[in-house]
């Protein structure tokens, strides 16, 4: 399923590169009333996450300092709401707790997660738009904790939401953003991730 997730982003990423590269104003159409731009963005940041595991009949908060990598693709309405499906990959995140009587126990976790966004501008700014958003889908994620001979592997599929702060900076057919998001995966007894990234988006 990753590996399918991965390669079907790759393609729609690419599609854009066909579309040429012009100006908002020229390419935005109306559906409905709405004026309607497709885009693709891409994302990068830095994420800690807090994972709540149990293990040898006892809970831990196990601590994971990550990088993340997102890749999206869009439709912006009318310069005020932003919808688009999402891909995030994570690096893999390692703590080492202890549970009960073992010590020394690692857990591991890698993560890929699809997700549906909604995002609302506040206000209406030219230069700097601030935005809120909220989002849905379906995290992929493998756990892992082992020590001494003991073993716990888990390759899950869970629901995952998220709500996000951000900063736009557009300018022509291209924004700057910066976000900051709270993402919740049910997992184990709960994995909170707290991220901030930038990126770029190109609306064609």
């Amino acid at each position: 399923m990753k590996k399918l997730i991965a390669g079907s982003l790759a393609v729609l990423l690419t599609a854009p590169a066909f579309a040429g590269g012009q100006m908002y104003e020229q390419q935005t159409t109306s559906f409905m009333g709405w004026d309607i731009l497709p885009y693709v963005a891409v994302r990068g940041g830095a994420t800690y996450g807090n994972l709540n595991y149990n293990f040898n009949n006892a809970k831990e908060s196990v601590s994971q300092n990550l990088y993340q990598l997102r890749a999206a693709l869009g439709l912006t309405m009318y310069e005020t709401a932003r919808f688009e499906i999402e891909g995030s990959f994570f690096t893999k995140g390692k703590d080492t707790k202890g549970f009960g009587n073992l010590d020394n126990v690692e857990v591991t976790s890698s993560n890929i997660e699809l997700m549906a966004n909604a995002y609302m501008n506040i206000g209406h700014f030219h230069y700097i738009q601030p935005f809120a958003g909220v989002g849905a889908g379906l995290a992929f994620i493998d756990t892992k904790a082992s020590a001494a001979g003991f073993e716990d592997k888990k390759d899950n599929t869970r629901f995952s939401g998220m709500a996000t702060l951000g900063l736009a900076m557009p300018f022509g057919c291209y924004s700057v953003d910066v976000a900051a998001r709270y993402n919740y995966i049910d997992v184990a007894s709960g994995m909170h991730d707290f991220s901030g990234d930038i990126g770029i988006r190109y609306m064609f």
